[in-house]
């Protein structure tokens, strides 16, 4: 029998440690289980060495989805034996602003961690979600937003891969629904699947008011990213009007599509979500744009910018006081 470890690192496990389980995939026991940020996964197998790899990265992968970062791969060893980690591919090491709480969807637990939901991994086009782990990587932190957001909206149509059956009922489902003065298109029908279970339907149920911050309606959203994957990938000139153009704005809209495509793949595969952290996420993207496009914080929704408000305003009332009680012992003469 044969073990591999694998000890990785990532900060939201402190918050929510990942209570030690056991479970059974490829007939290989896989134990999973964190004490402060630190997770240890191990593998007991008779796979040989490369075989088991390729179980831990389809594991490690779930991972991604569940949290929106690969966790820091810190040591690995087969049989006791430390293995070369230098060479892992880039898509591994993600970028470090993404190791953020806020970004679980799901739970690392035997729910997600099981043989069920790896085969069902596995039976998914694995070049669109290698694409979106490549694009959070560290390797494409300057890259340009207009190139990283055309690259999230080509992954999908990677991940809406669908029978043709299934499209023609979307287009049909979208002409009923928004009444277009021309026809929805293949794109747009798939962007209109990711966003229905991964966004608009989130924003309906919990009021989450994005769209109407943004002045915009559903179709509009639609055809936005509609637009702009067909100019930035083309260059057509002014044909495509509704394209994205306004920086903060491509900024906004790359946030919520990277978001809800994981959400979609989460469900395709029979991940469990945590729907008051979807909520929550929502919640703060809705104060992050009345910040960044309104500079307001009256209407908030979210308790993470609540508390922060509650914080800065605990913080100036301390500051006054301060300055009030220094202001008093200089006109009583204490500091003469």
């Amino acid at each position: 029998m044969n073990e591999m470890i694998v000890t990785t690192r990532h900060k939201v496990f402190v918050n929510n440690p990942v209570q030690e389980f056991s479970t059974k995939i490829d007939n290989s026991t896989v134990v999973v289980g964190s004490k402060g940020d630190e997770l240890t996964v191990r593998i007991h197998t008779r796979k040989n060495e490369n075989n088991t790899k390729h179980l831990f990265f389809d594991i490690f992968s779930i991972m991604y989805i569940c949290l929106g970062a690969f966790p820091t791969i810190e040591n690995v060893t087969f049989n006791g034996c430390n293995l070369d980690t230098a060479q892992l591919a880039k898509k591994y090491y993600t970028r470090k602003t993404l190791f953020r709480d806020d970004l679980r969807i799901a739970n690392i637990c035997s729910q997600t961690i099981n043989q069920t939901i790896i085969d069902n991994y596995r039976k998914k086009q694995h070049e669109p979600i290698s694409s979106l782990q490549y694009l959070d990587s560290a390797g494409y932190e300057t890259v340009v937003t207009d190139h990283r957001i055309t690259l999230l909206l080509h992954i999908i149509d990677g991940i809406c891969d669908v029978s043709d059956k299934v499209l023609t009922a979307a287009k049909a489902e979208v002409v009923n629904r928004y009444k277009p003065s021309n026809n929805p298109g293949d794109y747009l029908s798939k962007v209109y699947l990711v966003s229905k279970d991964g966004f608009f339907n989130y924003h309906r149920q919990y009021n989450c008011g994005i769209l109407k911050l943004m002045h915009i309606k559903q179709y509009d959203f639609l055809s936005m990213l509609s637009d702009t994957r067909n100019w930035n990938s083309h260059f057509l000139n002014n044909k495509k009007p509704n394209r994205i153009k306004d920086g903060a704005k491509i900024v906004i809209f790359f946030e919520i599509v990277h978001y809800m495509i994981r959400i979609k793949i989460a469900k395709d595969i029979g991940i469990e979500l945590v729907k008051e952290n979807i909520q929550e996420y929502y919640y703060t993207v809705h104060d992050w744009i009345l910040e960044i496009l309104y500079d307001r914080d009256d209407v908030l929704k979210s308790v993470t910018y609540t508390n922060n408000k509650r914080k800065r305003k605990f913080q100036k009332e301390i500051h006054d006081y301060l300055d009030s009680i220094q202001t008093t012992r200089i006109i009583n003469g204490y500091d003469l």
